[in-house]
């Protein structure tokens, strides 16, 4: 199973059931901190979709479609990172669309 996610600039990024990402939610902890505050990115998942799933499951949180697991990962996650593009940063509000592809 491959998923294609299309970003709202019309870019496409094709995700494998075992290609490994990162979600990472905006770090709010600061909010109550008095001295320098500082900014930061927390990362809520590392792994793949395979990985993702097992966790779900684990959780009892599946649902028949397995889609809906890596939907509610990146709707919980502000920003998606992958392992071959380390440096690029994904804004995951900018998902506008997740299609599974068979392979």
């Amino acid at each position: 199973m491959t998923f294609l996610m299309t970003f709202s600039n019309n870019e496409t990024v094709t995700l494998t059931e075992t290609a490994r990402f990162h979600a990472w939610k905006n770090d709010t902890s600061y909010l109550s901190v008095d001295e320098d505050q500082a900014f930061y990115l927390e990362v809520i998942f590392s792994g793949s979709y395979q990985e993702a799933l097992q966790s779900a499951k684990a959780n009892q949180q599946t649902d028949s479609q397995p889609v809906n697991v890596l939907a509610g990962l990146l709707a919980s996650a502000d920003w998606l990172t992958l392992d071959e593009h380390p440096d690029k940063y994904y804004r995951t509000s900018t998902i506008v669309s997740l299609e599974v592809q068979s392979n």
